[in-house]
């Protein structure tokens, strides 16, 4: 069997931040319901809240990314890509993902963080595709 040390180390970080978002989801809803009287109130929905929806949305878009860009780094570790190549795309991924939860929750009206959080996740899924068409 193939042990993907670099991958196994990014896979790990990403499900401390998926915890995370997902803590905070989790809060939100019964700080929302609590707030109305009922802390069971939300368990799947919003409320209609924006600070909630923003943190539905920052955990659903983690969610949307992290499973194909670990597949990513994962074939191309296998492959033989250079650790310093699968460092630095896993790197970049984990550090976008921060970047775009912060442009979500911090300051929504400021695109800046979220904009270069979605760069560096397309970068993450891009070089490897294309790395492993080239190899």
């Amino acid at each position: 069997m193939n042990y993907l040390p670099i991958t196994s180390m990014i896979a790990a970080t990403l499900a401390f931040l998926m915890f995370g978002l997902s803590l905070m989801v989790s809060m939100g809803r019964i700080n929302l319901g609590k707030a109305e009287g009922d802390v069971a109130k939300y368990p799947i929905h919003d409320g209609n809240n924006e600070n909630l929806k923003r943190r539905i949305g920052s955990f659903s878009n983690f969610t949307e990314y992290a499973p194909m860009c670990l597949i990513m780094l994962a074939l191309i570790e296998a492959s033989g890509a250079s650790p310093t190549l699968i460092w630095s795309l896993g790197i970049s991924f984990v550090v976008g993902r921060v970047l775009h939860v912060a442009g979500m929750l911090i300051n929504p009206h400021y695109p800046l963080p979220r904009i270069t959080g979605m760069l560096a996740t397309y970068a993450a899924l891009l070089i490897p595709a294309g790395w492993l068409f080239l190899h």
